[in-house]
């Protein structure tokens, strides 16, 4: 009895992401952030509150962690009139790249393997992993590094890559700046599972590291307090987003990181 009550725990468990997923798997939830020279469209889609990124100029798009119903987000870009041109992720989970649920035989989510044909841009040691998760070659993902610049919404706005470790061993946060709306504040840094409002990413799994994700947050912290964080999940939503002075005050595990390490390198 005391080994089948686990078991029978564990197929429930199971049985009832499966059947959230079944449920949720047309449910879109949509804010869009008009920014100027961009537009930030932020979909709750999937049945493990992602948080996923469509950023337009008017006339192409790309996506930050589309893992959930990528056939739905494709079908969103072309009714606005968009092309897609590149696919973004903050890290190799796979609620964010796609790939299979682990412990679960159903089919992957879509994730990277329905946009690779598209350029995929990934934090260069989390390529690895999201290879073996996603059965998309290495040779598909472009390798990303602290301090790249990625092109890909034209001259007025620009995408930064910040390295931020700790959730996983490659994760980044993607910071984005141009000549933006006041609603935009001083710039626009999407977070991943790295940073949340209230909360941040966990570090038991495989390439998490707690004092290495500390030192990411310490990091983030220095950014400009108008900086809009865009998490990769709505675990602590209401609101969907909010500035930095905000998280820095309110989210104790960045507070513990910033005394922790007081004196970061800067950003």
């Amino acid at each position: 009895f005391a080994t089948i009550v686990p078991a029978l725990m564990a197929a429930a468990a199971c049985a009832a992401w499966l059947l959230v997923a079944g449920l949720l798997a047309s449910a879109m939830s949509i804010a869009v952030l008009d920014c100027g020279p961009v537009r930030v469209h932020q979909l709750q889609l999937g049945p493990m509150s992602n948080y996923q990124y469509v950023l337009d100029n008017g006339k192409v798009a790309v996506t930050v962690d589309a893992a959930w119903d990528i056939p739905k987000i494709r079908r969103y870009v072309e009714k606005k009139e968009l092309r897609l041109v590149a696919g973004l992720y903050t890290h190799g989970h796979f609620d964010h790249v796609g790939g299979k649920f682990p412990g679960s035989s159903e089919g992957p989510v879509q994730g990277a393997l329905e946009l690779q044909d598209l350029p995929l841009y990934l934090g260069v040691r989390d390529i690895e992993a999201a290879e073996l998760q996603t059965q998309v070659a290495a040779s598909k993902w472009h390798p990303l590094k602290e301090g790249d610049k990625v092109q890909l919404l034209g001259d007025d706005v620009q995408i930064w890559v910040i390295d931020t470790p700790g959730h996983t061993l490659g994760g980044v946060t993607f910071w984005v700046e141009g000549n933006f709306h006041e609603a935009c504040g001083e710039g626009l840094m999407f977070t991943g599972d790295t940073l949340f409002l209230k909360n941040v990413g966990r570090t038991d799994l495989p390439g998490g590291d707690p004092s290495s994700l500390q030192r990411s947050l310490a990091r983030l912290s220095g950014a400009v307090d108008g900086a809009q964080i865009l998490p990769g999940h709505s675990y602590d939503s209401p609101p969907k987003r909010a500035d930095l002075a905000t998280v820095r005050r309110t989210n104790s595990a960045m507070k513990a990181a910033m005394a922790r390490f007081p004196s970061p390198p800067p950003l």
